[in-house]
């Protein structure tokens, strides 16, 4: 394409590929999101109002969903109906593109948790883009890799790991160094690391006396992650 710098398949995966074995929540690189918009900047954008819905389970939906501000809570509803939060992302992200790509229902929902931003581009366009662009299409792959690696090493947590150091993990996955405060409620953390919520109230208690953690007013400093074998591990 004239006019644009040249990007290797090898430069795009170099790119990130110091961040890709580390399992991120909130942090995803910025990289696919870049070389989304170089190739197709008049791509429709959506403000999302907190609170609101980007799309919901079970829906028929052709739109793959990129953020570019503010925070998604990914749900799914559970047998009994309850809503299951099973994942947080941020600016970079990657939505939706399951059910897009396979035509079938959503197998899960969109909200936003506050005021964000995302650029919608139906699959088919996608699809070409990536067909067209080699760079694009290995950081589309990186980004769905590192959404099945956060996803695997959180089952593993569950059914191997203490309550202290699934909260300390997940942590320290969405701490960055310029914004060292973390938001969220028990509850969130609880359906993140697959504990109840009373479960890791008196984890992130026992954390806060360790000096594991500093919380003032709902925002909390991970400090360091202590050894697993301080205090025995609880049922969740």
């Amino acid at each position: 394409m004239r006019g644009r710098k040249a990007i290797s398949v090898k430069d795009s995966l170099s790119s990130i590929a110091c961040r890709a074995e580390v399992s991120e929540t909130l942090r995803v690189p910025s990289a696919m999101l870049k070389r989304l918009l170089e190739l197709a900047p008049g791509l429709p954008r959506r403000k999302i109002a907190k609170g609101t819905a980007i799309y919901r389970q079970g829906e028929l939906g052709t739109q793959c969903y990129v953020v570019v501000s503010g925070r998604i809570g990914i749900t799914m509803l559970g047998a009994g109906g309850q809503e299951l939060l099973i994942d947080i992302v941020g600016a970079g992200a990657l939505c939706g593109e399951g059910a897009a790509f396979d035509g079938l229902p959503r197998f899960s929902s969109a909200n936003a948790l506050e005021a964000s931003e995302v650029v919608s581009i139906p699959a088919v366009e996608f699809c070409q883009l990536m067909a067209s662009d080699a760079a694009l299409a290995a950081l589309v792959a990186q980004t769905i890799a590192l959404k099945q690696r956060t996803l695997a090493g959180r089952l593993a947590q569950v059914a191997q790991s203490s309550p202290e150091d699934r909260i300390t993990e997940l942590l320290s996955q969405i701490s960055e160094p310029e914004a060292s405060d973390i938001v969220l409620t028990h509850q969130q953390i609880a359906s993140l690391i697959g504990a109840s919520r009373i479960t890791v109230t008196r984890a992130m208690q026992r954390l806060r006396r360790d000096g594991a953690i500093l919380c003032h007013r709902g925002r909390y400093q991970l400090v360091r992650t202590p050894a697993s074998h301080l205090r025995p591990s609880r049922m969740a």
